[in-house]
């Protein structure tokens, strides 16, 4: 970019192998655009390559839902791109207890979301508490978790808050304590006995979007928020495990075998899964943890094997987990500023640049997708223009004055 020619040249993600994408850049600069751009590069694929892959996007700030509409706002730039504005078939998740009003204020949404508490372990309930394991309403939550746990039964709030209630080494004081931790839990709508399956997430050719940018002004709701992404990728990890041994016994049958019977009516095999996460720095901070970091950190190390891609976004690279810049092979840096988060991009491209990245965000040009682009694979650093997209953008900063009167006022 800076130079003419560079803009004729088209630049492609390769899709087919698992990847972890970072996307870095200071508010405004395009960070949760350039990610919808990703999901619609997905839904382009032919058939045949779109229903081996599933995009689910966690959108913890309310964006994604208008991806189901075209986006009419940059015709003009659209048709200079040769580009048809149109909508996406996306299915919208919204937790259980707050679908029925999201329905009836006519906010988006397609089905609810639930998670079963007998999924959530004691370390994961203090975490979100916010209680020390030796604190005595940490030591009784513990203590009734892993022994309902261990009778193996899939159990419900009521469930917990009854065994709490039952326990009778503990005193009432730190009962009710641990009872009414229980009870605001209760009413994040969010718990359910039955749950929601993963494969019901990860549906084969399907962009999920899950939204849960209700708890966003909720006290405590970014804990709320990690115990959601954590979950999900816990179980998208299992998942494709489970999957990842099933096809490559599959795959080692028909080398070996002299005599392979063709299935009737073959099951097509289980998506590979793109997760992608807005903010990740409020779900895999360098200092401390969340109830998301050990999963996402898992997936990080070790989701090429089954086939997990992660593409995670950030306006604050410095203040992220160390392992989000070491296990990175696509990097994608819009405008920066701040030393403390240029420097951390910079240590890891380092090794491919002739000149500081300071200097290279620097030069791009002020137009909105301007973008550097580090790419492992290739060992280069390039510039880019993120294309524009053709489904609405919802993550737009609002202005007092329209776009129309934008173009009338004189300064």
């Amino acid at each position: 970019m800076g130079q003419v020619t560079s803009l004729s040249h088209k630049v492609y993600m390769d899709v087919s192998r698992s990847h972890v994408v970072f996307i870095a850049g200071k508010r405004g600069s395009g960070k949760s655009y350039s990610m919808g751009v990703i999901a619609e590069g997905v839904s382009d694929l032919p058939e045949e390559v779109r229903k081996n892959l599933s995009i689910i996007m966690l959108d913890t700030m309310g964006i994604y839902w208008t991806m189901r509409y075209p986006n009419k706002k940059e015709a003009l730039l659209l048709e200079d791109w040769g580009i048809e504005p149109h909508p996406l078939n996306v299915r919208i998740f919204t937790p259980v207890g707050f679908f029925k009003e999201y329905r009836q204020k006519g906010i988006p949404t397609d089905f609810p979301f639930s998670i079963q508490p007998s999924e959530i372990d004691a370390s994961e309930w203090l975490l979100m508490f916010d209680i020390h394991q030796t604190d005595p309403v940490g030591v009784l939550i513990e203590r009734v978790v892993n022994e309902l746990k261990e009778s193996g039964e899939n159990y419900g709030m009521k469930d917990i808050i009854d065994a709490i209630s039952g326990d009778e080494r503990s005193e009432k004081t730190v009962k009710d304590a641990a009872e009414n931790r229980f009870l605001l839990a209760e009413q994040w709508g969010l718990f359910s006995k039955q749950g929601t399956r993963i494969e019901d997430l990860a549906a084969p050719g399907q962009i999920t979007v899950l939204d849960v940018s209700c708890y966003t002004t909720l006290a405590g709701g970014d804990q709320v928020r990690a115990l959601v992404i954590g979950l999900i990728s816990e179980k998208l990890f299992l998942q494709r495990m489970v999957s990842r041994k099933s096809e490559e016994f599959k795959d080692i049958e028909k080398k070996t075998s002299l005599f392979v019977r063709e299935e009737e009516g073959q099951e097509d095999k289980e998506p590979l899964v793109w997760l992608v996460v807005d903010e990740a720095h409020e779900f895999l901070p360098n200092k401390g943890k969340s109830a998301a970091s050990k999963s996402l950190i898992t997936i990080l190390r070790e989701g090429r094997q089954p086939g997990i891609s992660l593409v995670l976004a950030t306006q604050q690279p410095g203040k992220i987990h160390s392992d989000v810049i070491t296990q990175s092979d696509i990097v994608i840096a819009h405008h920066l500023t701040a030393n403390i988060d240029v420097e951390a991009l910079g240590a890891l491209m380092q090794s491919y640049m002739r000149e500081g990245l300071g200097k290279q965000l620097a030069i791009l040009p002020k137009e909105s997708g301007a973008a550097v682009v580090f790419d492992d694979t290739n060992e280069r650093i390039f510039p880019i223009r993120v294309r524009p997209r053709y489904t609405w953008h919802g993550g737009e900063s609002p202005s007092a004055i329209s776009k129309w009167e934008k173009k009338t006022i004189e300064i």
